[in-house]
């Protein structure tokens, strides 16, 4: 009966450390500019996300939406197999926005998320 137990709890365990790899297989922002949660005292000019892998530029979207709702972005540039841009086409105010972000990693599953920043020019 001992050695069924140790068995079951070895079965167990694997499967929760498998399960915690593929969890954390999916690609996730490493870096952003700009950075989440940041006061900026002028407008940036784009928007760039470098990623932990390798990520599939044509699923990859990012979005960015202030108080006056969503603000215009050139089409998307893979810069890098790690990082996508976008320039920043309209007007950026000062206020607080979300750039909203999508892609897809090595293991082909797409993945989103979003980060706030601020931009509070000096008057």
């Amino acid at each position: 009966m001992h050695m069924r137990s140790t068995r079951v709890v070895v079965a167990i365990a694997l499967l929760v450390i498998g399960t915690a790899a593929v969890l954390s297989a999916h690609a996730k922002v490493e870096k952003s500019e700009p950075r989440s949660g940041t006061t900026l005292s002028a407008a940036p000019k784009q928007i760039q996300l470098w990623f932990n892998e390798e990520i599939d530029a044509a699923v990859s979207k990012i979005e960015l939406t202030g108080g006056a709702g969503k603000v215009p972005l050139a089409p998307i540039q893979a810069t890098g197999k790690k990082s996508v841009t976008a320039a920043i086409t309209g007007t950026v105010a000062d206020g607080a926005y979300t750039v909203a972000w999508q892609t897809a990693g090595d293991d082909g599953h797409v993945v989103k998320g979003n980060f706030p920043f601020t931009v509070k020019r000096a008057h």
